[in-house]
């Protein structure tokens, strides 16, 4: 072997180093980003995003966490406008980065989805749903893309128990946007719940805590009932208890079922953890204490 075939493989082996260590560096920075955005430790989660912002610039990982992040924002803000255009800003450089991709994985797929989601969860508290069908028809072959590919992977997996659930309670949930259900592929709630519940024991905390949530609000929005719903809601506070988006969802929860007992308790859980945060701003202060008013 002469030195010119040497000198390319070791070139190449090296190649591959780099990459899967710049990869594995980046998942352990996303994976702090999560713990801490899950923990509910805002600034924290702000300072993981600007350092990957500053290690990977240009990555799809960083303009689909920096779409979670404003996101994020968005909500605690109570609405405010300014981060749903930094949030919608980056959720279109991910799908833009991917969606003329030729032969998308379940990665890509995952990360469409995801940004696609995060806007189409803003519309729907916008009221937006004109804008939520035209995202859900932009999307689509992506959510049939991750119904076919289920068995892959819990990634896949969870997308699909969310596309199955979800495609048949939207038409009674948003009767503005049926004629248009009408023609996406059928969806299966009992699948979805199933896929959904299995997806809580995933091996990825991401995959694990989301299908959690999802099940929490699913339990008590459309299957109404809250004592399932309770115990969602239980487990992912267990392990997540001073994130007040999930601690004031559980008190709507309670509120709506008139369950006044348990409000007036998780009402002064959720007033000793925002006198406790002293990290919370003003308006995210006020936004959690608006949200536990009875």
């Amino acid at each position: 072997m002469n030195f010119v075939k040497i000198h390319l493989i070791l070139y190449t082996l090296i190649i591959l180093f780099t990459t899967e260590l710049i990869v594995a560096q980046s998942k352990d920075i996303t994976d702090a980003y999560f713990e801490a955005a899950f923990s509910g430790n805002y600034v924290k989660a702000k300072q993981i995003l600007i350092n990957l912002k500053k290690k990977y610039p240009h990555s799809q990982k960083t303009y689909l966490i920096t779409a979670n992040y404003y996101g994020n924002a968005y909500e605690i803000s109570g609405g405010n406008d300014k981060y749903y255009l930094v949030c919608k800003k980056y959720a279109d450089y991910t799908i833009n980065s991917l969606i003329k991709k030729k032969g998308l994985n379940n990665e890509d797929v995952f990360r469409i989805i995801s940004a696609k989601s995060i806007l189409l969860k803003i519309n729907v508290q916008k009221k937006n749903y004109l804008k939520v069908a035209k995202n859900m028809q932009s999307v689509i072959r992506h959510f049939e893309y991750a119904t076919k590919h289920e068995n892959d992977d819990d990634k896949m997996k969870f997308i699909s128990g969310m596309y199955h659930y979800y495609a048949e309670t939207a038409k009674e949930d948003y009767p503005i946007i049926y004629p248009l259900l009408l023609f996406y592929p059928s969806g299966d709630k009992d699948k979805g719940l199933k896929l959904l519940k299995e997806c809580t024991h995933s091996a990825d905390k991401n995959i694990s805590i989301r299908s959690l949530l999802q099940l929490a609000l699913i339990y008590y929005r459309d299957e109404k009932n809250i004592t399932v719903a309770e115990n969602y809601f239980n487990a992912l506070l267990k392990i997540y208890p001073n994130n007040l988006v999930w601690q004031t969802e559980y008190f709507k929860a309670l509120k709506k079922y008139n369950k006044t007992k348990e409000c007036t308790i998780r009402q002064g859980i959720i007033e000793q953890k925002i006198k406790e945060n002293l990290l919370l701003t003003e308006e995210q202060k006020n936004y959690f204490i608006k949200k536990t008013e009875l």
